[in-house]
């Protein structure tokens, strides 16, 4: 006696052989089997989460809350904002920043944007304002030629005045175009 097959009804292994028969489906789950070190990680990152999702959810809802308060309280220590001198002061700006458009197109374009040039402005800023609270503190005394010429034997001395030749001869060269 042999059984009609379309009395059987289809199991789940069938199914599970149908799908991977199917080059698709076998593909992917080659790229998963790829990457199960990936997806074990994922896996139980999410688990993580989602053990800790209460305590997620009460940080932001607190946080949310904070700003909440925070932004109601400054709300009310400001004072309204009047909208018509806004208006003229943007309108004053606008037509400042039209006329100087000229100017700034051509500061932007120069070499004064050069970081180099920006972090040697800063470093001589800097300069100037340590000598100046030096020179506050340390009353000046007279000297003479010797004196002066023992400070060219200082290492921070030389190294300022030979930046300040070679800058020199530089612009000494960029005057010639000039």
């Amino acid at each position: 006696m042999t059984l009609d097959p379309t009395l059987v009804a289809p199991s789940a292994g069938d199914a599970v052989v149908a799908k991977l028969e199917d080059p698709r489906v076998a593909q992917a789950l080659c790229d998963l089997l790829e990457h199960a070190d990936l997806l074990a990680i994922l896996v139980t990152g999410l688990d993580g989460m989602v053990r800790r999702g209460d305590t997620i959810t009460g940080g932001l809802a607190k946080t949310v809350g904070d700003l909440r308060g925070a932004m109601a309280a400054a709300s009310q220590d400001r004072e309204p904002v009047d909208l018509g001198k806004l208006a003229a002061s943007l309108r004053t700006l606008s037509a400042a920043i039209s006329e100087a458009t000229p100017g700034l197109e051509s500061l932007f374009r120069s070499d004064l944007t050069d970081p180099r040039a920006v972090a040697v402005a800063s470093t001589m800023a800097r300069s100037i304002i340590d000598g100046a609270e030096h020179a506050k503190n340390e009353p000046a005394k007279p000297m003479g030629v010797f004196a002066l010429m023992r400070t060219l034997k200082d290492e921070d001395v030389a190294r300022g005045l030979n930046f300040m030749i070679h800058v020199a001869k530089a612009f000494g060269r960029q005057l010639k175009d000039v």
